[in-house]
């Protein structure tokens, strides 16, 4: 009886133990199906063991997959080798293909060269057996890349996390972003089921004159999301960031999607899906093509060549709609994975693992031939190695960049990690740098914002040391608007050229900031004598006031007018009122809008305090002196008396708000 019920119990454990095991099971497909590797490798590690025999191929083979797919080399060939030892002849044909290309991978070229010969015995004729014997000749005997590339890894860059996608933020490529799954300012914190680690924003970070990249910092709300967002690109003029964001509902299988944002100054808009494709199939990894036309990414959409390819949609003009998306073609996409391209003129650069290559994802160029196609080229070592490297971004003018990759060498951090690539030429560097400095007291002025706009559209963004110094790297044969503005001062503009420049020329230039604490003396603004008419030699001045008012649109003035001490009190203010009123009429005729202007006739009520500059060019005059009629007539000659009278004639400006909105 006993043995009976100790049967009893023993049978009803094992149904629970298999009840147990086939959840487990079915919640670790399941996790696979819907692309979370990392949760499902946990989970078939847990169970894979407890599968009976005939039914555990394919939960081996996924169970290695989701390392494959993570690049998770070591654990994938642990896990390939075990399945292995398991099914001497498996079902799958494709478990040779793969298992060669960790071996690949992790540099067992002969163990590899085992895997794909058995595959392309089973499949024969398969373009990818024949494209795996090809990355392994490649690998074992690389010969001259053709190139002189250099490739260091950038510290400041990399955390103990995945770094990756790097994206120039400003047109002297001194503003990198990144996408990032650091924990350290991370938005989500959420551990993402794909990679097991934290979901990934985007970061950036700045390379001051020093040459050291400034600590990373996250992107913010406006762009970063609960969800996993990067993979991000600007348009030419840096204006409108397109970004990757994956949304993560649960047992909802759901596509990444390509969002933009618009970008007005320092404030972001909203961001936009782009709607390019279902909610169930992947847009990612947005390119722009130079002239902002042709938006290229990846997807697994039907009508592909293989897993992920890469793809085009095209407009008309900046603005409008986006086209139908189009395959790239078989030239470029292959049965494998395509992906993070990259347009630089007319050549388009991306990562692939069906190419090929030394292993994971290597990056190729791809550049239009004499027949209208694409001649493809590995771009070699040292920048492609035996480990996964991607997502390449190059100056438009130079082969200097930076990209990413898992290859494992001294100072990696984490999986992934970006590193600079350069040819050994040096680039030309043109620069356009200077000070900027209180234009009354001569003092250096720090925290100044200072806009350089060029011609072709690209707009920098510095802010200008404690000394006051600021320095831009610019481009040759372009015309730029440089402006500086900071609290307290009226805005300052210079416009230069760059055409013509020679190898390693700079212009340097300073901005003399106006500040509005106390009303600013227009000079050279005239009238009629005793009368309220503008005279003709006044119209330079009274432009460059048009202009000043143009370029401080939020400021709101009284524009004040002052008479000498000559004739009576009343007739003064009168006479005055009318002269600052001629002022006002004349800015408003050159279009500048009415509210922003009030008339304030002074008369002789405030004479003219003596400034350190007057003081200069007066030898009887001393600094801080003003000059009231009681001094004037103590005057010992009728030639110093005019020059005070003149002196306190004049019209001046007085900022009295700074806020004002054009309806």
């Amino acid at each position: 009886m006993l043995l009976k019920r100790f049967a009893t119990y023993l049978l009803c454990a094992l149904l629970l133990t298999a009840c147990s095991t086939a959840g487990k099971l079915e919640k670790a497909n399941r996790l696979f199906e819907e692309g979370g590797y990392a949760a499902a490798a946990g989970q078939y590690k847990k169970i894979i063991r407890k599968i009976p025999k005939a039914q555990a191929e394919q939960p081996y083979f996924n169970y290695a997959e989701c390392y494959r797919r993570l690049s998770n080399w070591r654990s994938a060939e642990t896990a390939y080798t075990a399945l292995l030892r398991q099914y001497k002849t498996p079902e799958n044909p494709e478990i040779h293909l793969y298992y060669g290309q960790v071996l690949l991978a992790n540099e067992k070229y002969d163990k590899a060269e085992e895997q794909f010969t058995r595959y392309q015995q089973q499949r024969p004729g398969d373009p990818q057996a024949a494209a795996a014997l090809a990355s392994l000749a490649l690998a074992k005997n690389p010969g001259n890349s053709g190139n002189t590339y250099k490739v260091a890894l950038v510290p400041a860059l990399n955390a103990r996390a995945n770094d990756f996608a790097p994206a120039y933020g400003a047109d002297d490529y001194e503003t990198l972003l990144f996408t990032s799954t650091r924990k350290e300012d991370n938005i989500s914190k959420k551990i993402y089921d794909v990679t097991g680690e934290t979901s990934t924003d985007l970061f950036f970070s700045r390379l001051p004159r020093n040459g050291k990249w400034t600590k990373p910092q996250n992107m913010g709300e406006e762009i970063n999301s609960k969800h996993e967002d990067g993979a991000a690109a600007f348009n030419h003029s840096y204006t409108v960031l397109y970004f990757t964001r994956c949304p993560k509902i649960k047992r909802t299988k759901t596509g990444c999607k390509i969002f933009s944002i618009e970008r007005n100054d320092n404030e972001w808009g909203e961001p936009q899906n782009l709607e390019l494709m279902p909610d169930s199939i992947t847009a990612a990894h947005p390119a722009l093509s130079d002239d902002d036309l042709t938006l290229y990414f990846v997807s697994d959409m039907d009508g592909g060549m293989g897993k992920m390819d890469v793809w085009k949609v095209t407009r008309s003009s900046a603005g409008d709609d986006w086209g139908e998306p189009v395959n790239m073609g078989a030239q470029i996409n292959t049965a494998g994975n395509e992906m993070y391209p990259f347009a630089r003129g007319a050549s388009l650069y991306f990562a692939s693992d069906g190419h090929p290559g030394f292993g994971g994802l290597d990056i190729f160029k791809a550049a239009p031939d004499s027949l209208g196609g694409w001649k493809i080229d590995n771009m070699g070592r040292p920048v492609n190695s035996s480990a996964d490297d991607f997502s390449i971004i190059l100056e438009r003018e130079n082969e200097h960049g930076y990209f990413a990759s898992r290859r494992r060498e001294k100072g990696a951090r984490g999986g992934d990690n970006i590193y600079r690539l350069a040819l050994d030429i040096q680039p030309v560097e043109y620069h356009f740098e200077g000070t900027v400095k209180d234009a009354a007291t001569g003092a250096a002025l720090g925290n100044a914002e200072i806009r350089l706009v060029g011609s072709n559209g690209a707009v920098l963004r510095k802010r200008s040391e404690a000394n006051g110094s600021f320095y831009f790297r610019v481009n040759a044969g372009l015309n730029y608007l440089a402006l500086a503005s900071r609290n307290g001062y009226l805005n300052a503009k210079l416009r230069f050229s760059s055409a013509g420049w020679e190898n390693g020329h700079s212009h340097r230039d300073t901005f003399a900031l106006i500040s509005t604490a106390k009303p600013i003396e227009i000079p050279n603004i005239f009238f009629e004598f005793g009368q309220a008419t503008l005279s003709d030699v006044s119209r330079t001045a009274l432009d460059s006031l048009v202009e000043l008012m143009k370029d401080n649109p939020s400021i709101m003035v009284e524009l004040r007018a002052h008479t000498d001490n000559r004739g009576n009190d009343e007739s003064n203010y009168e006479l005055a009122q009318r002269r600052a009123q001629a002022v006002v009429d004349y800015l408003i005729t050159n279009g500048i809008d009415e509210p922003r202007l009030t008339a304030v006739g002074l008369g002789e009520a405030e004479p003219k305090t003596v400034t350190p500059a007057i003081a200069r060019q007066y030898s009887f005059l001393q600094a801080g002196q003003k000059l009231t009629e009681k001094f004037i007539t103590a005057l010992p000659n009728e030639a110093q008396r005019e020059i005070c009278h003149a002196l306190n004639r004049r019209t001046e400006l007085q900022v009295i708000r700074s806020d004002y909105v054009v309806e």
